[in-house]
């Protein structure tokens, strides 16, 4: 059917769907992605300003808890599942989950490399002001675009390390980002190409 051959109404049908499915996608990043890490950043903002590095200590633990958790929604038969699921709803909505991960998970290992640096357990070159923990979510942020394979994402936009470890800790802590984040999201996103190419050629046939 061409455009000119189409009702109006017809014609406001099809202008709402294409308007309707991008903003519901923005609305999706919105609930699932962004706001749980405000919310989690404001949260623990309050406990570093007016509460002990035990109760700190506490919350950073249960936000560990929801990281592990999503980390194994997304990983093996159920990521399979769910991006059956949420492929119906458009090409991009797999990712979604993923990248709302990432983005979660940023804000507990930063809390506790903070946490332990105030405590004197770890340091860092350049050191990170006290109370300041989100400084540090961009080394981690660093070492999850360092680790995507082939593209040497780091390497080509000129982005050092933001801050060098002079620890084992800060090594194990890094080492537990790589396994319990960046592998499942990493392998979310390879799964992802891979069935977003499936059906474009299967489209095509």
């Amino acid at each position: 059917m061409t455009l000119a051959s189409q009702t109006p109404k017809t014609r406001d049908m099809e202008y709402s769907v294409w308007f309707s499915e991008p903003l519901m996608f923005v609305g999706a990043a919105g609930l699932i992605a962004i706001s749980p890490y405000l919310f989690a950043r404001v949260i623990f903002q309050l406990m570093q300003s007016h509460f002990p590095t035990s109760v700190q200590l506490v919350v950073v633990s249960l936000l560990f808890v929801i990281v592990c958790v999503w980390g194994w929604l997304i990983s093996g038969k159920r990521r399979l599942q769910l991006f059956t699921q949420t492929y119906k709803l458009g090409i991009l909505w797999p990712l979604l989950f993923s990248a709302a991960m990432l983005l979660f998970a940023l804000m507990p290992f930063a809390a506790l490399s903070s946490i332990l640096a105030d405590l004197g357990y770890i340091t860092f070159e350049t050191s990170v002001p006290k109370g300041e923990f989100w400084r540090l979510q961009d080394l981690y942020l660093w070492h999850f675009f360092n680790s995507v394979p082939s593209l040497k994402i780091t390497e080509t936009l000129l982005w050092e390390e933001p801050f060098q470890y002079k620890d084992r800790l800060s090594g194990a802590l890094l080492l537990a980002f790589k396994i319990i984040v960046i592998v499942p999201v990493i392998a979310s996103f390879a799964a992802w190409w891979k069935e977003s190419t499936d059906v474009s050629k299967r489209s095509s046939e």
